[in-house]
């Protein structure tokens, strides 16, 4: 686009250049300051019919153009917009946490299984980050809390965490102390019932 029309504005002692350029029927408005452009905001029209390039810029449109460049200035909207991008950018990711099912901000994070758990204050959803890394029987334990964020509840043989998760380790803990314990840590809710000849461990919350 070509320069077709500017003008000067003034605001707190620094000098400002509105620009008018043009190219066919559009028409875009943008300001600077020392010949660099003075925010990242730019006022554009497409007008429907031709015009005389020498004119355009005494039209309403192209006018109200101008004073929207004048009053972001004036305003420092684009100060405000950088000020709380920067505020945003030196948040931990905590802190800009919502809650997936009442968007509060209220969130209480702890680690769980060498990934972090969030829990909300207000309405107590639970979800986890997403593991970068797995193995050995994290990919057991994350389809236990998993099945219960996707369904509500999870089922699980109770001798494939008695043989894995929670065998017998050297501080002597017994398998219902470990799952005691790790369904506290995850919020979790937990059953035994039988179905044929096996256990079968119910987890909800």
């Amino acid at each position: 686009m070509n320069i077709i029309h500017t003008e000067q504005f003034q605001h707190e002692g620094k000098n400002y250049e509105i620009r008018l350029y043009g190219s066919g029927w559009d028409f875009t408005v943008e300001a600077y300051l020392d010949s660099k452009r003075a925010n990242g905001y730019s006022y554009s029209v497409s007008l429907p019919t031709a015009i005389d390039l020498q004119r355009v810029h005494g039209l309403d449109s192209i006018k109200l153009l101008v004073e929207h460049a004048k009053r972001d200035i004036a305003n420092k909207v684009w100060e405000k917009y950088v000020e709380a991008y920067v505020a945003c950018l030196k948040k931990t990711p905590e802190q800009s946490l919502g809650c997936r099912k009442c968007s509060t901000r209220d969130i209480l994070v702890s680690t769980v299984d060498q990934r972090k758990m969030y829990e909300c204050k207000k309405c107590g959803n639970v979800w986890y980050e997403t593991r970068t890394v797995t193995g050995g029987f994290l990919p057991i334990i994350d389809d236990i809390t998993e099945g219960v964020e996707g369904n509500g509840f999870h089922e699980i043989d109770t001798s494939i965490l008695l043989n894995t998760v929670f065998r017998q380790h050297d501080k002597g803990l017994s398998f219902n102390d470990q799952l005691r314990n790790w369904a506290s840590q995850n919020k979790l809710k937990y059953e035994v019932f039988s179905r044929g000849k096996n256990q079968i461990l119910k987890f909800w919350r």
